[in-house]
């Protein structure tokens, strides 16, 4: 986790990632979708997550950026109330 990520969202958000295709995935919650990088890491010191799946399917990608398995959710969402998300994510 990225000291200076931002909650984008305190649900995960199902994406299709094609088995065997590089992705770089938004570690620091800025990004236009949350999902997927678009450069709007540069002004922190955040970098994307370069992932490639084995499998075709549907991933729950973590929009809170706090999960442990991150990109991927694990529940650390629950955390996160709507009035955190934009804010900075909670420490360990």
């Amino acid at each position: 986790m990225c000291g200076e990520a931002i909650v984008f969202s305190n649900k995960p958000k199902g994406v299709t990632l094609e088995g065997g295709v590089e992705y770089y995935l938004c570690a620091c919650g800025r990004s236009k979708d949350g999902v997927f990088c678009d450069g709007s890491h540069k002004v922190t010191s955040c970098l994307p997550k370069k992932v490639v799946v084995e499998d075709t399917r549907q991933y729950h990608i973590c929009m809170c950026k706090s999960s442990k398995n991150f990109p991927f959710c694990d529940g650390t969402h629950s955390q996160y109330s709507d009035k955190d998300v934009g804010g900075t994510v909670f420490g360990d």
